[in-house]
């Protein structure tokens, strides 16, 4: 089943949880020189500055996923993935159509968790990145996105984190010399360490990544909400116990942890979310208050628009009346000149006629004569 080529480049496989960070570690990467492939997921309201998943290993494993009766969003908390035969051959050409000759190069989708002992098959000399995110940032950010599937049973993203979690820890302690197991706070604390700790790991050679990449007001972080940790360890303990177990592997120390300890009382979250579902309540209300101003004033707004619209009409009826007032008056003045100029060449033809009459040629005599006597008249 395993794949190799000739000169081929390091290859570096990126998995975790969904909402545990990829796409940002991802960004980072690609940014340091890693090759993740041109047709890439666009970005979306979850992620406004994209997923980075290359589309032709999303759609691999979403149609794998189906193939096999199972959610291909990766809902799921099946931990055994069995691949029909007809996938294998089409797993090794996307490898085949996306490796690079020239950089490192690899790929991120969090459905690649389902399939890390597929790939490590089919790629014996591949490299993994196994990012993940404490269980009460993960929960939060599914339960922001609004997936419907979490709607009717929201304990089944606790589910599906654990499963996929135990997948990463389960993996990452058989294959331990060719994974890099890291919590999201190491990477964005320190995204130029990281990607030196990666290189240096293993053997991708990388450069420094740009970190102005990344964006903290995109990533919601829950450090000092520490109820929600204290909730998942109190009612939760197998997913909390899990999560100190990649902790431990990754050499990590949560420090959500410690002040839920230190800093919250047993029973003080208790009422927290109540306290707090009362003030977005009454944020709401306010909300709607102002939505309810606002449309009435739009509703002005658009009274007004109209009457002008009505008025500029009005003013426009107005102007072309002018106009075809001013037209008539411009045609009369031109018939009233040419009337002018024609009785005006008539009266010069009368003028003319009567000077040359004997009548007017005997006035003359006769005017000369007095002149030439001094006759009185």
């Amino acid at each position: 089943m395993q794949t190799t080529e000739k000169n081929q480049q390091p290859i570096l496989i990126i998995a975790g949880m969904h909402r545990s960070g990829t796409s940002l570690t991802t960004a980072l990467l690609q940014s340091a020189g890693l090759d993740i492939g041109q047709s890439l997921l666009e970005e979306s309201s979850s992620n406004v500055k994209g997923h980075f998943e290359n589309l032709n290993f999303l759609n691999f494993h979403r149609e794998a996923l189906g193939s096999i009766g199972l959610n291909n969003d990766g809902w799921t908390v099946a931990n055994t993935i069995n691949v029909p035969e007809y996938y294998v051959d089409q797993a090794r050409i996307l490898i085949r159509d996306n490796a690079s000759s020239t950089q490192p190069w690899g790929w991120k989708d969090p459905r690649t968790t389902l399939f890390l002992n597929f790939w490590e098959n089919l790629l014996p000399d591949a490299k993994f990145l196994l990012v993940y995110r404490s269980p009460w940032e993960v929960i939060d950010s599914i339960y922001r996105r609004g997936d419907v599937t979490f709607r009717q049973n929201p304990e089944f993203a606790l589910a599906i984190w654990m499963n996929y979690n135990q997948l990463v820890l389960d993996f990452y302690q058989r294959f331990s010399e060719k994974c890099l197991l890291i919590h999201l706070k190491q990477i964005v604390d320190r995204p130029t360490a990281f990607v030196e700790l990666l290189s240096q790991h293993l053997s991708m050679p990388l450069s420094s990544p740009k970190e102005e990449i990344y964006d903290a007001s995109l990533l919601k972080t829950q450090a000092l909400q520490s109820q929600r940790a204290l909730l998942i360890q109190r009612y939760f303990p197998n997913p909390y116990a899990l999560y100190q177990q990649l902790n431990e592997a990754a050499a990590f120390e949560d420090a959500a942890v410690q002040i839920n300890q230190e800093l919250i009382s047993p029973t003080a979250w208790l009422l927290k979310d109540w306290l707090d579902l009362r003030g977005l309540s009454n944020q709401v209300t306010a909300l709607q208050s102002q939505l309810s101003s606002s449309q009435a004033e739009l509703a002005n707004i658009a009274q007004e628009r109209q009457q002008l619209q009505a008025a500029n009409q009005a003013l426009q009826d107005i102007n072309q009346t002018l106009q075809k007032d001013f037209s008539t008056c411009v045609e009369s003045r031109n018939q009233l000149k040419d009337q002018f100029h024609q009785q005006l060449e008539q009266t010069h033809a009368a003028i003319a006629a009567m000077k040359t009459s004997k009548f007017w040629k005997l006035r003359t005599q006769w005017i000369q004569l007095k002149q030439r006597f001094h006759l009185k008249e």
